[in-house]
């Protein structure tokens, strides 16, 4: 019998076509799933991807494979949401895509109160770029996706979630380190390390920036990186200044490995939202999850922690 949770890996690989990749969305080691799709091409007596030295590409028989997974994974999903309605308990598997640094901190919080709550369901949460956990609620791949980003045109419902406070962080011997403050305008003074243009905390750095009649092409970037923990990593080893998500920041700032530094004037809020997808089949554990998520008595699980508002 085919392997559920091996199927769901395949999906991602077969999405991403780089193992490496698919072990750091799924929070596993590569080996692991390498191992998961070779034992699937063993049951399959098939193989899925075609690989030359360390790269892979899904093959024509994988690219075939790929609906019929994902309709063998909604069939189990109604499955368990069936025995789970007859037993009156909720149960099943809830599937989350995530693309914000504040979702990847605030998200286990939920996560594990309605776990302890509901003993029998389990949750798998993705992290991906920017539009990916959208793109994947679209395609079924996701129940849910945690965004800062709203797309018109789709069957999308959108509900606050909670709020991405942004930080101009700089390492200790920078010369801003010594200011309480800076003005706009001396953001031009020193180059970056960025995230990538089409990144959330770009969009509200530059929506910020409007304000004084200035965008981020005027900022000057050494290093550009796609991802906010690697970014706090960089201005700690000296590479330079950074706006990035606060509570990703918090660590480093409380051991002064990093100094924050205030610019007054630029609103650097970022709206986050979870997201369902109207027109799709919604278990009873993916209703739950969003009825909980969204429950009064679970309201501060979406506030950040008092020590980065």
């Amino acid at each position: 019998m085919l392997d559920l949770y091996g199927l769901q890996v395949f999906l991602l690989a077969a999405k991403t076509e780089n193992f490496s990749e698919t072990a750091r969305l799924l929070n596993i080691s590569q080996p692991a799933v390498s191992g998961h799709i070779q034992s699937l091409e063993q049951q399959l007596q098939t193989r899925l991807f075609d690989r030359t030295g360390r790269n892979i590409r899904l093959n024509e028989v994988g690219s075939a494979f790929v609906p019929v997974v994902h309709n063998l994974l909604k069939e189990a999903r109604q499955a368990e949401a069936f025995i789970a309605s007859r037993r009156g308990t909720i149960s099943g598997h809830v599937t989350i895509g995530c693309s914000t640094a504040c979702g990847k901190y605030i998200l286990p919080r939920v996560i594990a109160r309605f776990l302890a709550q509901n003993s029998d369901a389990r949750v798998t949460c993705w992290v991906g770029q920017r539009g990916a956990a959208l793109d994947s609620l679209a395609a079924g791949e996701v129940d849910l996706a945690v965004s800062s980003l709203r797309v018109p045109g789709r069957d999308f419902e959108y509900r606050h979630f909670s709020d991405d406070l942004l930080v101009l962080i700089v390492p200790p011997d920078h010369p801003w380190a010594a200011r309480e403050n800076l003005e706009p305008d001396d953001l031009v003074e020193y180059p970056f390390v960025m995230r990538e243009p089409a990144s959330g905390t770009v969009v509200t750095l530059n929506r910020a920036l409007a304000r004084y009649d200035m965008s981020v092409d005027v900022l000057s970037s050494r290093l550009v990186l796609a991802n906010t923990e690697s970014i706090v990593q960089a201005v700690c080893a000296g590479v330079g200044p950074a706006f990035v998500s606060q509570v990703a920041a918090e660590s480093v700032l409380e051991k002064g490995l990093v100094r924050a530094v205030a610019v007054p004037g630029l609103d650097l809020v970022m709206r986050l939202y979870m997201v369902r997808h109207t027109r799709l089949y919604a278990s009873d554990a993916q209703r739950a999850f969003w009825d909980f998520t969204f429950a009064p008595e679970n309201h501060e699980l979406l506030l950040l922690p008092d020590s980065v508002q």
